[in-house]
C-alpha cells in the first residue's frame, strides 16, 4: 500500500473514444507533477487508500467498462508487468516515437515514492492502483476491505477501529485522581470532538462541491466509525524530516486522508472516471485553514490545562451534585469520628494508669501506692490514712502527717472499701466509729497528670458531736458530669475533737488545746497539697464545702493563718452564727466537769479511759442544744451555755467578727454563706399536730420567749402565720437565717444565699435542700424543682471553676434561689428580729 512500481512503456495506440475518457487523467497527471514539486518545499501528511476524484458524479456502465479496458490495455505489457505512465519533467507527455525507439532492455523501472492521496482534492481523486481481481463491483471492493479488516483485527492491529477504541477506553486510577477537581472536560476528550467536527464540516464542504446526481439511486452510505478505519501506515508517528515530506506524511497528506475519509462515503464512485470540478483550490484552502486553526486552537487549549492549577482554584471551580457533596460529608466525617476516638483512647492510655481487671486502677501517695475501683464512671479510692492515729499518746493531739515509714505500707494499699468513722454520737444516742479513724475518701473522674480538675473538699457533721458526714457524701455521678474531685475526710468529733483542759494545755508546746478537728482538716489540706496532683487534682482550686456544723468549722478555718495558701475558696452553708468567743482558760475550767465523772485526776487517767467510758461521762448540756422556738429559761443562759469550739491561740487567735472588720473587702469572695428558709423542720415537731390551724400557731408562739416579749400578734401578721410552715419559717429566720445574714453583713464581698423553693407536702425548704441539689440527690417532681436544681448546681460549680457567683451584686447582696436566683436587696424578716433584739441573742449553737 505505500509504495507503487512504476515503469516507463511507449504508449499504445487508442480509439478516439478512449483518448477523450483518458484525457483527464492525464491532467491529474500533470497535476501530480506539479504537487511533487511542492511538496519539496511543503510537508504534506499521510494519506490511507486511494480514493476517487469522482465522489458524487454517477457514471453509466457501459462507459465505465471502457474506461476499465483502455486501462488494462494501456497498463499491461505484453509479458504482464504493469506501467504506470509518468509525466516528463514539464509536464507534456513525452513523444509515443520516442518511446518506440527504446528498446525493451533499455527501458528502465524507477520505483517512486508516491504518496498515496498525496494529490487528493476536496471533491475527486484519482485511481493509483489497477484492480488485478474482479470487474470493480461493489460488492467485491467491500468484500476486501471487510476481509482486511477482520485480518487486522485477528493480528492485533492497533490501528484497527483505533478511533472508536480510543473513544472508549477508560483513564487509569491516576488519572482519574488528578482530574477529580478538574472543572473542564479531559482534553482527549475536547480534541475529539473538535477533529471530528471539522471533518464533519470538510465531508459538507466535498458534498456541496461535487454535483450529486440521481441521489435515490445512491447505494446506503457507510458509517462514519467504518469510513475512518485506517490502514497501519497511518500509525507510524510523524517525522519532521526530508523523508517524510518525500512520503507524504505531512499536512497535505492529512488533508487529502480527510477528504478520503469523505469521499469513502459513497462507494458507488470508486473508480470512476473523473470530471472537472469549479472552485476546489479556494475550498482545498479555506479547509486547511480551517484545520490549521483547529490545531491552534487545541495546541493553546493543551497548554492552558498543563498549566499548573492551584488546589484552591481547582476546589473553587468544581461543581459537585447533592450527592456527591453527601458522599465527601460522609467521608470527612467518619474520619473525624475515627480521629476522635483514636485520640481519646491514645490520650486516656497515655496519661492515665492502665486498669486492672477493666476496674481497679493505681495511684502513688507519699506513702505507697494505693488501689482504686471504678464506680458509675468515676474512680474511688476509699479509707486512705492522711494522718497518724490519733490514739495513745496522740489522744488530744494535733493531727500529724504520716512522716515515719515504718507507719506506710510495702505493697499496694487497696482502698476499695469504705473506711470506718470517727467515733461519734448518733440522735438516737447510740455510740459508732473507732478513734483510729483519720482517713480519706477521693473520688475522681480521671488519674491523669494533665489537664488538673478543681478539688471540693467535704466537711460534714450534723453537729459537732455527730453524726457525720451525715448527707455531704461525695456523687461519683457529679464527679464525673461536672468534671470536680471529691475528698471527703474524717476528723475527730465531741470530746475527741474539741476537749480543752488546762492539764492538757500545759502539757503542749505552745501551749494550747481544743479545736483538734480543725487541725485534722488542716491535715487534710496539707495531703492535698502534697498528693492531689497524682489523682488528676489542681492544689491550687481547693473549694472547702461545709455543711451544717461542717460549715461551721469551715468559717472559722478561712479566718486562720494555719490555711493560708492551702485553700482557694469556701462555701458555707447551714453554718452556726454563734463562733468561740471565750477565751481557753474558761472553757477549760468548765470541761472539769468530764474528769470529776471520770474520777480521774490527770490526763494521763483520761488517755486510758475507753471511748465508751469518755461517751458515757459527756454532760447532756454538751450534746443537745435548742432548735425550737427560743425559751424564757434561756435568756439568762447564754453566758452558761457549753462551747465546743475555743479561742485556742494557735488555729483559732480571735473572734471571726473582729477579723471580718479588720479585713477589706475583696474582687472575688473567698467565702459564701447560706441557709435554707424552713431548716428548723423536725419530724417531732410536725406530729405534734395533724394539722396546724392559725389557733395552733398562736398557742404555741404564746408558750415561747416570744410571748413573752408580747410579740405574738406582730409576729402572726407579719408571717401570716396560719400553717406549719409559716411555724418553722419563724423558728428558722431565729436561729439560723438571720443570725448568719448578720454575720455577712460584716464582710462586704460574702454573697449570701436563701432556699425558698419547697418540696412535699408542706412545701419545705429542708436543711438539706441545696446541699442535696449540689450533689445530685435532690429528687425533683416538679418544673419549679427542676428549675431550682439546674440554678443552684449552676451557683455552686460556677463559683468552684471561677471564684465568683454569678447572681451575686454588691447593692443587692441577698439571692433569693426559688426556682431561679435572684438577687434581692435584703431578707425583710431579718431586721424585723434585729430590731427586737431575738438575733442574734438566740442563734443556734452547734
Amino acid at each position: 500500500m505505500g509504495e507503487l512500481e512504476e515503469k516507463e512503456t511507449p504508449p499504445t495506440e487508442t480509439t478516439a473514444a478512449q483518448q477523450e475518457a483518458l484525457e483527464e487523467p492525464k491532467e491529474t497527471d500533470k497535476m501530480l507533477d506539479k504537487k511533487e514539486d511542492a511538496k519539496e518545499k511543503t510537508p504534506s501528511p499521510q494519506t490511507s487508500k486511494p480514493a476517487s476524484p469522482n465522489a458524487g458524479k454517477k457514471s453509466s456502465p457501459v462507459a465505465e467498462k471502457k474506461i476499465d479496458d483502455a486501462e488494462l490495455a494501456k497498463s499491461k505489457s505484453g509479458n504482464g508487468e504493469e506501467i504506470i505512465d509518468i509525466p516528463a519533467e514539464n509536464g507534456t507527455k513525452p513523444d509515443s516515437a520516442d518511446d518506440k525507439k527504446i528498446s525493451k532492455e533499455e527501458r528502465e523501472v524507477k520505483p517512486k515514492k508516491i504518496p498515496i492521496g498525496g494529490l487528493k482534492l476536496p471533491g475527486f481523486f484519482m485511481k493509483n492502483k489497477p484492480k488485478a481481481d474482479g470487474d470493480g463491483a461493489e460488492g467485491e471492493l467491500l468484500e476486501k476491505e471487510k476481509e482486511e479488516d477482520k485480518d487486522k483485527e485477528a493480528n492485533g492491529d492497533a490501528a484497527t477501529g483505533s478511533g472508536k477504541d480510543e473513544q472508549k477506553s477508560r483513564p487509569g486510577l491516576g488519572e482519574r485522581l488528578r482530574s477529580f477537581f478538574a472543572r473542564k472536560p479531559s482534553a482527549e476528550k475536547e480534541k475529539k470532538q473538535l477533529v471530528n467536527g471539522d471533518a464533519d464540516a470538510k465531508s459538507e464542504a466535498t458534498a456541496e462541491a461535487t454535483p450529486a446526481e440521481d441521489a435515490s439511486d445512491a447505494p446506503p452510505k457507510r458509517g462514519l466509525l467504518n469510513a475512518i478505519k485506517l490502514p497501519i501506515a497511518n500509525m507510524i508517528p510523524k517525522k519532521k524530516s526530508n523523508d517524510d515530506v518525500e512520503l507524504g506524511l505531512g499536512k497535505a497528506g492529512l488533508a487529502s486522508m480527510e477528504t478520503l475519509d469523505d469521499s469513502l462515503k459513497d462507494q458507488d464512485t470508486v473508480d470512476r472516471a473523473p470530471v472537472k470540478t469549479n472552485g476546489t483550490e479556494e475550498l482545498k484552502g479555506e479547509l486547511k485553514d480551517e484545520k490549521l486553526a483547529a490545531e491552534e486552537k487545541l495546541a493553546a487549549e493543551e497548554e492552558e490545562q498543563n498549566r499548573p492549577v492551584s488546589l484552591l482554584t481547582r476546589l473553587r471551580g468544581y461543581k459537585c451534585s447533592v450527592d456527591d457533596a453527601l458522599i465527601v460529608f460522609g467521608i470527612l466525617l467518619f474520619v473525624l469520628l475515627l480521629g476522635v476516638i483514636g485520640y481519646v483512647l491514645t490520650h486516656e492510655t497515655l496519661t492515665s494508669p492502665p486498669l486492672r481487671e477493666g476496674r481497679y486502677i493505681m495511684a502513688v501517695t507519699g506513702c505507697g501506692p494505693v488501689e482504686g475501683v471504678k464506680e458509675d464512671g468515676a474512680f474511688a479510692f476509699r479509707g486512705i490514712p492522711y494522718a497518724k492515729p490519733p490514739v495513745d499518746r496522740l489522744r488530744w493531739k494535733p493531727a500529724e502527717l504520716i512522716d515515719d515509714i515504718n507507719m506506710c505500707w510495702n505493697d499496694t494499699l487497696q482502698t476499695h472499701n469504705s473506711s470506718v468513722v470517727c467515733t461519734q454520737r448518733l440522735g438516737n444516742g447510740t455510740t459508732v466509729g473507732d478513734e483510729d479513724c483519720l482517713y480519706l475518701d477521693v473520688v475522681t473522674p480521671h488519674v491523669r497528670y494533665n489537664n488538673p480538675l478543681p478539688v471540693v473538699v467535704l466537711i460534714g457533721a450534723e453537729s459537732l458531736a455527730g453524726p457525720s458526714p451525715g448527707i455531704l457524701r461525695p456523687s461519683a455521678r457529679y464527679s464525673r458530669s461536672h468534671d470536680v474531685i471529691f475528698v471527703r475526710p474524717n476528723f475527730r468529733l465531741g470530746v475527741f475533737g474539741f476537749l480543752a483542759l488546762d492539764a492538757l494545755t500545759k502539757e503542749a508546746h505552745p501551749p494550747t488545746s481544743g479545736n483538734y478537728a480543725l487541725t485534722d482538716i488542716i491535715a487534710v489540706l496539707n495531703w492535698i497539697k502534697l498528693n492531689i496532683v497524682h489523682f488528676g487534682g489542681d492544689p491550687q482550686s481547693v473549694t472547702l464545702l461545709g455543711h451544717r456544723a461542717g460549715a461551721t468549722l469551715v468559717t472559722l478555718l478561712v479566718n486562720s493563718q494555719k490555711v493560708k495558701g492551702l485553700y482557694t475558696r469556701a462555701w458555707a452553708s447551714s453554718g452556726s452564727a454563734i463562733l468561740p468567743g471565750k477565751p481557753l482558760s474558761e472553757s477549760g475550767k468548765q470541761n472539769e466537769q468530764l474528769m470529776a465523772t471520770l474520777e480521774c485526776a490527770d490526763i494521763q487517767c483520761l488517755r486510758e479511759a475507753s471511748s465508751e467510758r469518755l461517751w458515757a461521762a459527756t454532760p447532756d448540756t454538751w450534746l443537745h442544744f435548742p432548735v425550737d422556738l427560743p425559751q424564757p429559761q434561756e435568756a439568762n443562759a447564754s453566758g452558761s451555755r457549753h462551747e465546743w469550739l475555743v479561742l485556742d491561740g494557735d488555729v483559732v487567735f480571735e473572734h471571726p467578727s473582729d477579723t471580718w472588720k479588720r479585713e477589706q473587702a475583696n474582687d472575688k469572695p473567698v467565702l459564701v454563706m447560706g441557709a435554707t428558709a424552713h431548716e428548723a423542720h423536725t419530724e417531732k415537731l410536725r406530729e405534734l399536730h395533724a394539722n396546724w390551724t392559725r389557733e395552733e400557731v398562736r398557742a404555741y408562739l404564746e408558750n415561747s420567749q416570744i410571748g413573752a416579749l408580747g410579740l405574738t400578734d406582730e409576729v402572726i401578721e407579719k408571717y401570716n402565720a396560719s400553717s406549719y410552715a409559716s411555724l418553722v419559717s419563724i423558728i428558722s429566720d431565729i436561729r439560723s437565717v438571720c443570725p448568719l445574714l448578720t454575720n455577712a453583713r460584716q464582710q462586704p464581698s460574702v454573697p449570701f444565699y436563701v432556699v425558698t423553693q419547697g418540696e412535699g407536702p408542706d412545701q419545705l425548704a429542708t436543711v438539706d435542700a441545696d446541699v442535696q441539689a449540689i450533689l445530685g440527690r435532690y429528687e425533683p417532681h416538679t418544673v419549679e424543682q427542676r428549675r431550682f436544681v439546674s440554678a443552684m448546681q449552676q451557683l455552686f460549680y460556677y463559683y468552684v471553676s471561677h471564684g465568683t457567683v454569678q447572681s451575686f451584686v454588691q447593692n443587692r447582696r441577698v439571692i433569693n434561689v426559688g426556682q431561679d436566683a435572684q438577687p434581692e436587696e435584703d431578707y425583710l424578716p431579718c431586721n424585723y428580729w434585729i430590731s427586737k433584739d431575738i438575733v442574734p441573742r438566740y442563734a443556734r449553737v452547734d
